[in-house]
């Protein structure tokens, strides 16, 4: 059943609050400051598309809402002005080189941060901002300077019908309604259980060894891969690999489907002990119940496969932001199904046109859930 959500007041001590009358500008942005050594063009903000996705689906919709003059909303990839781009400014300011590495260097914030911060300030002040997927140093620019924002990504569980936000925001009184809004985690088990019986009765005849380890690979270059201001290579998962190989009698990688490197994977894998390559779906390889581990790097799969009961394990130690138990609440990015899309959910969560309750969509995992496990069509 869907639950109806009455807003009120709600106050913390770290409430920061907003007067949305007071909002004059819009920007609408991204990781203006990401660079992809996969690219030739090294200028280009390669988050562009991302920003001008988030513009036309979202924004928009609170652009309307708080009425702020069409002229007074911009996008800022961080790439325009030659010299004075940010980008060319940041990078030339801190005496690094267009490479992945020195956007790995700046992305947490704990590097050449007095040197990066009144730029972005200048860039974003006096504004509300609407980004997707802002990075730690962008949050750490934003909340020293009392600029309020609202942050997308895509959340990593993907096994529901359809994909799904995950929304941030360091607005106390926003966040409060997204997190009353958000899907429930007892919906996650649900779908991975009906995932993991299909699983039981379609998968048969040879499978992984009992008790082994399941890697889960990335693509070559993200930001999931970035921890203490470097980039993880090939090594960092070799390394991954022989100490998991160490501990289990067989480690089987899987690779990420847009990963492009996996003729040297491949030549990695052959030379580890006890590592083997597998060809696997990866639903079916959290529900075979063949694997002790699901471990990886840092891949949103091993947020996954906690809902299909698995024991898992990111290699590096980052902070997971889709860890709704985190203290720090400014981080944490809700899993928002649907709803994001809608007029009224922006209403409620802005508090304009007298909307105070909401009843957000959750999606029905016993819906067509005999038919998906069966596998087998008969009648219409």
């Amino acid at each position: 059943m869907n639950k109806i959500i009455t807003s009120g007041k709600m106050k913390s001590a770290c409430e920061k609050k907003i007067d949305i009358k007071k909002i004059k500008q819009i920007i609408v942005t991204s990781d203006i400051l990401k660079i992809d050594d996969r690219n030739d063009n090294k200028h280009t903000n390669p988050q562009r598309i991302n920003a001008e996705w988030i513009k036309v689906a979202l924004a928009d919709i609170i652009i309307d809402l708080i009425k702020v003059d069409k002229g007074n909303v911009k996008y800022e990839h961080g790439d325009i002005g030659g010299y004075d781009s940010i980008r060319w400014r940041v990078y030339s300011s801190c005496s690094l080189p267009l490479e992945s590495q020195s956007w790995a260097t700046l992305f947490e914030g704990d590097q050449f941060y007095e040197i990066v911060e009144p730029i972005l300030h200048n860039a974003y002040k006096d504004a509300l901002v609407i980004c997707f997927e802002a990075s730690p140093l962008m949050i750490k620019v934003f909340n020293n300077n009392n600029i309020p924002y609202i942050d997308f990504s895509i959340h990593p569980i993907r096994f529901l019908p359809d994909y799904m936000f995950g929304i941030r925001t360091n607005v106390t009184e926003w966040r409060n309604k997204i997190d009353a809004a958000k899907i429930n985690e007892e919906v996650f088990y649900d779908f991975a259980r009906i995932s993991r019986s299909r699983t039981v009765r379609v998968m048969r005849g040879s499978l992984p060894l009992e008790g082994s380890a399941l890697f889960m690979g990335q693509i070559e270059i993200d930001s999931s891969l970035i921890h203490n201001g470097i980039i993880a290579t090939e090594e960092t998962v070799e390394n991954a690999l022989i100490e998991l190989s160490s501990i289990y009698h067989k480690v089987y990688y899987k690779r990420h489907p847009h990963a492009k490197n996996e003729t040297s994977l491949k030549k990695m894998i052959s030379k580890i002990k006890n590592c083997e390559w597998i060809d696997i779906n990866a639903y079916d390889a959290f529900g075979c119940n063949r694997f002790d581990l699901v471990a990886s790097l840092s891949s949103g799969s091993v947020t996954e496969a906690k809902y299909f009961g698995l024991n898992t394990k990111w290699m590096l130690s980052k902070t997971n932001y889709y860890n709704l138990e985190l203290p720090d609440k400014d981080y944490i990015y809700y899993p928002i199904y649907q709803d994001a899309f809608r007029t009224d959910f922006w209403e409620y969560v802005l508090g304009v046109n007298n909307k105070i309750t909401f009843k957000p969509t959750v999606p029905n995992a016993f819906e067509g859930a005999m038919k998906f496990n069966l596998n087998m069509k008969w009648g219409r």
